[in-house]
């Protein structure tokens, strides 16, 4: 962040010569977690002896940061050169507006642009069998849901209920088995989860529209007793179906989770198992 009187200093013209990224870590004592990545310009000019200095920017994911420092490889800049030591210059924001022939990529194009761990057969496996019964499981929730509304709270017997149950268990926990293999594959951990960008639109706004209403739904319950009589009357009626609403969201959470795992793997590339070499998949043994 400049003090303004950079601005003020003679300007003199300058190449950027050198572009790289970096990724930046915190590290304590339980982990190390990667924050995002710093991308550096670095210019050279001439005054009496060849001068250098750099521009940094932050960046949250890699793919961003190079698209963005790769433009400005072999460009001519303008930078500010202080009058009391000629070693000291500034490339300032404003003097970089204008020279990018395209504007920066969006959070969800720039997710897409990097660079995903392949996973192996077995993973893409479990993640298409857990997609398959994730809606298998969304299918029985809406059926139970639109019965139990249109008769009346319905009394099913109790291992449909534990059937139901183990489903959801079982597309939960292969969620967690997959994206924590992809995350030991790779060093694309702080935004692995963001998984959303390769869910299809109605999946994702479904999920968001059923989670708030279930989280209203919660909220509601809570306060119960302070809410008027016409609320509270609405409020009893939709609460003995909400065992399906939330069976039809889960299940429909887990089902966009794999649907966008699988399809960011085929925009990736087909994964070949343990065929593929260890620089490929990203990582070696299993």
């Amino acid at each position: 962040m400049t003090s303004g009187n950079e601005r003020d200093w003679p300007v003199t013209s300058a190449k950027i010569e050198v572009v790289s990224v970096i990724e930046q870590i915190r590290e304590d004592q339980y982990s190390t977690e990667a924050t995002g990545y710093l991308a550096t310009l670095s210019y050279f000019f001439r005054d009496a002896e060849l001068q250098m200095g750099e521009y940094t920017r932050r960046f949250p994911l890699q793919a961003s940061a190079q698209h963005w420092a790769e433009q400005f490889k072999d460009r001519q800049v303008v930078v500010h050169v202080n009058p009391r030591d000629r070693t000291d210059s500034v490339l300032l924001d404003e003097d970089l507006e204008g020279l990018t022939p395209a504007a920066p990529p969006s959070l969800d194009e720039a997710i897409r642009m990097e660079k995903l761990p392949l996973l192996k057969r077995r993973y893409l496996v479990l993640s298409g069998l857990s997609k398959l019964l994730a809606l298998t499981g969304l299918g029985l929730s809406t059926i139970a849901l639109w019965t139990s509304i249109s008769t009346g709270a319905v009394h099913w017997p109790s291992w449909l209920f534990w059937m139901s149950g183990a489903m959801l268990a079982f597309t939960a926990a292969s969620v967690w088995v997959v994206s924590y293999r992809a995350e030991d594959s790779s060093s694309y951990q702080a935004f692995l989860h963001a998984y959303t960008v390769w869910c299809p639109a109605w999946m994702r706004w479904s999920v968001r529209i059923s989670g708030a209403f279930l989280a209203v739904l919660w909220f509601a319950e809570g306060i119960r007793a302070d809410l008027p009589a016409e609320a509270q009357t609405l409020l009893l009626r939709i609460l003995p179906h909400s065992l399906y609403l939330f069976g039809c969201w889960g299940f429909l959470t887990s089902a966009a989770t794999h649907t966008a795992i699988l399809r960011s793997q085929e925009l990736t590339g087909p994964a070949s198992g343990e065929d593929l070499p260890s620089s490929a998949n990203g990582s070696g043994a299993d």
